[in-house]
């Protein structure tokens, strides 16, 4: 018996989080399906995060795995990787740190995956909140479609899968995804090495997955922080501390959605779809630091994504910076920012 495999392996990247991690742990300490394994993988925290989770572990009974990288890279996806060496679990399902689930989240997950024999099992609801405790559930808004109550086999074709993801339909938070551990090993879909890499990484799921099915309940919720880059306004300094993560984007993950088509049939033979999925992710990026940046004076902007690009584009950074800020200049014009 100790040498059963567990049903699913929940995998949390961590970082800095001893306000929350508490909740998260007694989120799935509370499932209503027990066949499970937890890996937290710490981020190099400088708080006590490590200790909470030690705190926990006689509390799971074997069940809770705290593991530790050597060096912090600055985004979740290298601990969600790792924590994928180590699973064990038939699925795979990932959390943030300071997120919470409802009870019966594994077990509707489980049971959908085995009833359909899902790669894939996608939420497309979810709750958000800030705080911490009873008033983090209190404050809970749900997001997303409320009369929307069918359970949903995605297409088999694969241009309307892609179509689908370039009109921004499928939620890319891992949370609100349920997958086979041996599909992501087999076709190795892994985390890039990026900021904000959900996106790409659920772009290879839905090109690669047999069967996906989409349920309409809400269960995952996500902690919202007031004082983060996406919903803070800018100083009057222009604090540029988000440029370099989206062009890191445009640049090195557009490379390897490219060179991830280059290898699949269907672009081959199709390349205008190529084509587009390139345009849509650039012209996303775009639209987010036109969104936060629209402000900026021209020139300026120039200069910093020159400076935040010269390391990775070499004798290119003067025409790559320049095509940029004209695509941000011309995303001004279109929406009619001022």
């Amino acid at each position: 018996m100790e040498n059963k495999l567990p049903a699913v392996s929940v995998i949390i990247p961590m970082y800095n989080v001893e306000k929350y991690i508490s909740e998260t742990l007694n989120s799935i300490f509370g499932q209503t399906l027990k066949d499970f394994e937890i890996i937290v993988v710490n981020d190099c925290s400088t708080d006590n995060s490590a200790k909470v989770v030690e705190s926990f572990i006689p509390k799971f009974g074997g069940r809770l795995k705290l593991i530790h990288t050597k060096t912090n890279r600055g985004c979740a996806g290298i601990p969600r990787n790792k924590g994928l060496e180590f699973s064990r679990g038939k699925y795979i399902y990932f959390m943030d740190s300071d997120d919470v689930i409802s009870t019966g989240t594994l077990e509707l997950f489980y049971q959908t995956a085995e009833k359909y024999h899902c790669d894939a099992v996608l939420g497309q609801k979810y709750f958000m909140s800030t705080g911490v405790g009873k008033n983090f559930l209190k404050q809970a808004v749900l997001i997303g479609d409320v009369k929307d109550t069918t359970t949903k086999m995605v297409t088999e074709d694969l241009a309307l899968r892609v179509k689908t993801w370039s009109e921004n339909v499928f939620e890319v938070s891992p949370g609100l995804k349920f997958l086979r551990r041996d599909f992501l090993v087999e076709n190795e879909i892994k985390f890039l090495p990026i900021m904000q890499e959900d996106s790409l990484w659920t772009f290879e799921i839905i090109c690669l997955a047999k069967n996906i099915i989409v349920l309409p309940h809400a269960f995952y919720i996500v902690r919202r922080y007031e004082n983060s880059l996406s919903t803070r306004a800018l100083n009057t300094n222009f604090d540029f501390g988000g440029i370099f993560n989206k062009v890191d984007r445009i640049i090195n993950g557009l490379k390897h959605v490219d060179e991830f088509m280059g290898g699949l049939e269907f672009f081959q033979k199709n390349p205008a779809y190529r084509q587009a999925v390139i345009t849509h992710i650039v012209m996303q990026n775009v639209g987010w630091l036109t969104r936060v940046y629209g402000n900026v004076p021209q020139f300026q902007f120039y200069e910093k994504l020159k400076e935040v690009l010269a390391k990775d584009t070499g004798d290119c950074d003067v025409l790559i910076s320049c095509l940029i800020s004209s695509w941000i200049k011309a995303a001004k014009i279109s929406t009619g920012k001022k």
